[in-house]
């Protein structure tokens, strides 16, 4: 399920994984279980660009992009959604530490009414939400 939210409905008391890319910085800042120290309450400088934070204990999936003056939030809550309706994604991380080998995401697909397919129920893509990282191994 997906909801826009405002900036301000992302809780800071949690321990995220993901990365906030503010503006006035080169790379991202990244968060390895981390609580959040603050997010913004209005549209500042600097400003974060991107983000994508993962709840991993409950499952809950925050984006954030900064588009024309403003921020778009959204909020995935994954949990209640069956295996069968997700396909998951990897890609290679650009500007993150040496230890993040890859960005994890899940693809959730709905059930809709489709035309072109004499209107039988059929699974459509409905979002991609951030599910953390695949971290490299430590060399002992």
């Amino acid at each position: 399920m997906s909801t826009k939210i405002s900036i301000d409905k992302i809780p800071i008391n949690i321990d995220f994984e993901g990365y906030l890319w503010w503006s006035d910085k080169q790379e991202p800042k990244v968060f390895l279980e981390n609580k959040l120290v603050e997010l913004p309450k209005e549209v500042t400088n600097p400003f974060i660009i991107e983000g994508n934070l993962w709840d991993k204990a409950t499952e809950t999936s925050y984006l954030i992009r900064f588009i024309d003056g403003e921020y778009l939030v959204y909020k995935f809550e994954l949990k209640k959604i069956p295996d069968e309706r997700i396909t998951p994604h990897v890609y290679l991380p650009n500007r993150m530490p040496e230890n993040i080998k890859k960005l994890k995401f899940k693809e959730v697909w709905e059930e809709k009414t489709d035309e072109l397919c004499n209107n039988f129920n059929v699974l459509k893509p409905a979002y991609i939400a951030f599910t953390g990282f695949e971290k490299q191994e430590e060399k002992q």
